[in-house]
């Protein structure tokens, strides 16, 4: 960030026409396979606009959450709750799947499995 604070010089210098074409795009590929469209968003966000490889996957990351989060009432309402709940081991299976594969990345054998990363706590 600046040192004297002024957000302007941080904008994108993308027109917004261009901005809006590039999501259309991805609305239009990620919805004709079915999916989010981060497989789309990674590779603009790095190469038409410019962010570090780091910060795109982090906002990447982010805007799947926000499609999910917009998907699921949608989702919920056309598949009826018993169904869910008959299929409960599987969800189970794949949040603890999930959240096994996350802390095998972040805990503290990190740094064995991949010692190129940094370790935490240093």
């Amino acid at each position: 960030m600046p040192a004297d604070g002024n957000l302007a010089s941080l904008r994108s210098t993308h027109a917004t026409p261009v901005v809006f074409a590039a999501g259309a795009a991805i609305g239009v590929l990620g919805g004709m396979i079915g999916l989010g469209g981060a497989e789309f968003r990674l590779p603009l966000l790095i190469g038409l606009f410019g962010f570090a490889a780091l910060s795109a996957v982090i906002l990447n990351k982010a805007m799947s959450l926000v499609v999910v989060l917009v998907a699921l009432p949608a989702r919920l309402g056309a598949v009826p709750a018993a169904e869910i709940a008959a299929r409960w081991p599987v969800a189970v299976n794949l949040l603890a799947g999930s959240w096994e594969r996350g802390r095998e990345r972040t805990g503290p054998y990190a740094c064995a499995a991949a010692p190129s990363t940094r370790c935490w706590p240093p």
